[in-house]
C-alpha cells in the first residue's frame, strides 16, 4: 500500500489539580528518578529494611520529599505495593497543541478511542513507551482515568510517555492531518494487514474500545486500516497485546537500520 507524502502545514488524571496513590518498587523508582517533583510523600513498610527501600529513601531525601513509616491503610490491605507507595500528584495533561511541539523528526502518536479497563491502559502505556511513542492521546471523556492502577500495570513507564488530553477525538485527528501525520486505524476487520502496509512519515495509530474497536467516526477519519493476521482459530488479542504489536512492526518500518 502505498501512498504519496503529505505535506506539513491538548495523565493523566482523576482530577487536574488532585492526587492520587501510587505503589510498587519499579512506579515509585521510577518516578522519583524521572519526575520527583510530583512525589508529595513517600511511604515504606514499616519492617522494609533493603537495599531498594534504602536507595528509594536516599533518593527522596535527595529531593526534600517526605518519607513515612508505615503504608496508608488501603494499601497496607493489598500485597501488591511491595512496601513502598507514594501519594503523588497527577500531573496536567498536554493539550494537542503542547504534544505536537514536543515531537521528534519521525513523530509516532497513538490515540485510544475509549478504552475503559486501567489495566489495559496502563499496558498499552507500557508498550508506547516501550517503542517510543512521542505522545498518547486520550478523551477526556469515555476513557479510565490514569489512577495509581493504570501507574502500576505501566509499571514505571508513564513518566516516559506524554499524555494529551483531548475534548474531541475526530477534531484531533483532523488537526493531525493537517500537520502532515498519517491516521492507521486499528481494526480486525481490516483486509490489510500491518504486513502488507506502508509505514512512514508522521504517523498516529488510533486503537478502540475493547469490547467495539474504533467508533464509526473515528473510522471514517483514518487514511488506512489495519489488521494482525491470526492464525486459524484465534477471533482476537488482547488489545495491549495488539498495540504492542503493531508499534513494533510500524517503528520497524519508520526507523533506518542502525549502523554498527
Amino acid at each position: 500500500m502505498k501512498k504519496q507524502r503529505r505535506s506539513r502545514s491538548e495523565p493523566v488524571v482523576d482530577d487536574p489539580a488532585g492526587t492520587t496513590m501510587i505503589w510498587g518498587v519499579h512506579p515509585v523508582s521510577e518516578l522519583l528518578r524521572r519526575r520527583p517533583n510530583l512525589i508529595l510523600t513517600i511511604f515504606l513498610a514499616q519492617k522494609r529494611d533493603d537495599a531498594k527501600a534504602r536507595s528509594i529513601g536516599e533518593l527522596a531525601d535527595r529531593h526534600r520529599i517526605r518519607v513515612e513509616q508505615g503504608l496508608p491503610p488501603e494499601q497496607a490491605e493489598t500485597t501488591a505495593h511491595q512496601g513502598v507507595a507514594a501519594l503523588v500528584r497527577t500531573p496536567p495533561p498536554l493539550s494537542l497543541g503542547e504534544l505536537l511541539a514536543r515531537t521528534s523528526d519521525l513523530p509516532l502518536l497513538l490515540m485510544l478511542d475509549s478504552l475503559q479497563d486501567p489495566h489495559n491502559l496502563g499496558a498499552v502505556i507500557r508498550s508506547a513507551a516501550a517503542f517510543g511513542v512521542n505522545g498518547v492521546i486520550i478523551p477526556k471523556d469515555r476513557s479510565a482515568p490514569i489512577t495509581g492502577t493504570v501507574m502500576k500495570a505501566a509499571a514505571g513507564t508513564l513518566p516516559l510517555v506524554e499524555i494529551c488530553q483531548v475534548t474531541n477525538l475526530a477534531d484531533s485527528l483532523r488537526k493531525l492531518k493537517e500537520q502532515g501525520f498519517w491516521i492507521y486505524g486499528a481494526a480486525g476487520d481490516a483486509p490489510a494487514t500491518i504486513y502488507q502496509t506502508d509505514f512512514n512519515g508522521p504517523i498516529c495509530l488510533v486503537v478502540g474500545n475493547e469490547q467495539k474497536g474504533i467508533r464509526p467516526l473515528l473510522r471514517r477519519h483514518c487514511d488506512f486500516l489495519i489488521s494482525i493476521p491470526l492464525a486459524a482459530g484465534v477471533e482476537s488479542l488482547n488489545v495491549s497485546v495488539a498495540t504492542g504489536i503493531m508499534l513494533a512492526e510500524i517503528r520497524r518500518r519508520q526507523l533506518p537500520p542502525s549502523v554498527d
